[in-house]
C-alpha cells in the first residue's frame, strides 16, 4: 500500500498510507476538507522516531556493571497519566542520515518554494545541507509563496458558496471535497431507489408476500446477540453491509430523532456506534465500510 506525502493548504504536511487516491480522499476527510491539498506518492527515505514523553535516568550507574531495576528512576509521567497516551507520543526525524534525508525530501516535495530558497543560500553552491543562514526578508517571501494553496482554496470556497447545484450544496453543507460529494451523492442516489419502502405506512405494505430480504447472523456467540431490527418499521432508514471477510454491519437512521447508529458484529453486536454527519464515532473503519456508512447517511438525510 503506497505512502502519500500530502501538503495541506497551511504550512503543514502529512504522511498518509492509502490504497489509492479515492481511499486517500476519504482518509483526509476525517481531518479536514482535502479540496485544497496536493499530494504525491512518497518513495524517498523514511526514518521517524517515536518517543513517550517521559524522562528517566539510572542512579549510581557504574561502568561495566549491570543495571538493577531499582536503579531506574522515572520522572514526571503526568502527560501519560492524565491524557490520551497515543496523542502524547512525540514524533521527530531520526538522528541519522536517513532521518535528515527524510526531512530534506519532505521539504523538496511539500515546500518547494522554501526548499529553493535554502538551495540558493547554501554554501555548497546548490547542494542542500540546511546549514546556510536564511535572510529573513527572503524567508518571509518564500513562506508567503507557500501559502498560495491557502489563498487559492479561499477563492474556490467563495465560488462554491454561490453555487446552488446539488453537488456543491452537499459539499458545502458537509464540508466535503467536491469529488467526495459527487461520489457519495451517486452512491446515495442508488441506495435510495432500494430503500423507499422504509417510510410507507403499514397499510401500503404487502402482508402476505415473502420477505424481500432475509439474512442470518454470521458471527460467533462471542460477538453477542445481534440487534433485532424491523426493516418494515415506519420512520426509519435501514441499511445492511458485509465486508470481504463476511463481517456484518447494520445501519439505522431514525427520522423522528434525526439520529443514526451502526451495529457491527466485529466490535460486538451489543455496542451501538453513533453516526454524526456520516462519520462513525469510536471505531476505525475500512475504506469500504466508511464509504457505505456515508452513503447510508446521505440517502437518509437527503430524503428528509
Amino acid at each position: 500500500m503506497p505512502i502519500y506525502l500530502v501538503r495541506w493548504p497551511d504550512l503543514s504536511a502529512s504522511f498518509v498510507q492509502a490504497e489509492g487516491e479515492a481511499h486517500l480522499l476519504d482518509v483526509l476527510d476525517q481531518v479536514g476538507n482535502p479540496d485544497d491539498c496536493e499530494w504525491s506518492i512518497y518513495d524517498g527515505p523514511l526514518f521517524i522516531d517515536f518517543r513517550l514523553p517521559v524522562e528517566w535516568s539510572v542512579q549510581e550507574d557504574r561502568h561495566r556493571t549491570p543495571v538493577a531495576p531499582e536503579q531506574v528512576v522515572l520522572e514526571d509521567v503526568g502527560r501519560l497519566a492524565s491524557g490520551n497516551v497515543v496523542e502524547a507520543i512525540e514524533l521527530s526525524l531520526a538522528d541519522a542520515d536517513d532521518g535528515y534525508e527524510t526531512g530534506a525530501e519532505v521539504l523538496r516535495l511539500a515546500f518547494p518554494k522554501l526548499h529553493a530558497l535554502i538551495e540558493r543560500c547554501s554554501e555548497t553552491g546548490g547542494e542542500f545541507d540546511g546549514e546556510a543562514a536564511l535572510p529573513e526578508a527572503e524567508l518571509r517571501q518564500a513562506l508567503h509563496a507557500e501559502l498560495e494553496r491557502f489563498l487559492r482554496g479561499s477563492w474556490c470556497r467563495a465560488k462554491l458558496e454561490k453555487k446552488t447545484d446539488a453537488i456543491s450544496t452537499l459539499a458545502r453543507e458537509m464540508d466535503l471535497s467536491v469529488e467526495l460529494a459527487r461520489t457519495y451523492e451517486e452512491i446515495a442516489r442508488n441506495q435510495q431507489s432500494g430503500g423507499r419502502d422504509a417510510e410507507r405506512p403499514p397499510q401500503e405494505k404487502p402482508s402476505t408476500t415473502p420477505p424481500l430480504f432475509r439474512i442470518s447472523n454470521h458471527h460467533t456467540q462471542d460477538c453477542g446477540q445481534p440487534p433485532a431490527i424491523d426493516g418494515d418499521g415506519t420512520g426509519k432508514y435501514v441499511g445492511y453491509f458485509a465486508n470481504q471477510y463476511g463481517e456484518q454491519t447494520v445501519f439505522v437512521y431514525d427520522y423522528q430523532t434525526h439520529e443514526a447508529s451502526v451495529w457491527m458484529g466485529e466490535t460486538g453486536w451489543g455496542n451501538a456506534h453513533r453516526v454524526v454527519d456520516g462519520r462513525t464515532e469510536g471505531i476505525i473503519l475500512t475504506e469500504s465500510e466508511a464509504t457505505w456508512i456515508r452513503a447510508c447517511w446521505l440517502a437518509a438525510a437527503n430524503r428528509e
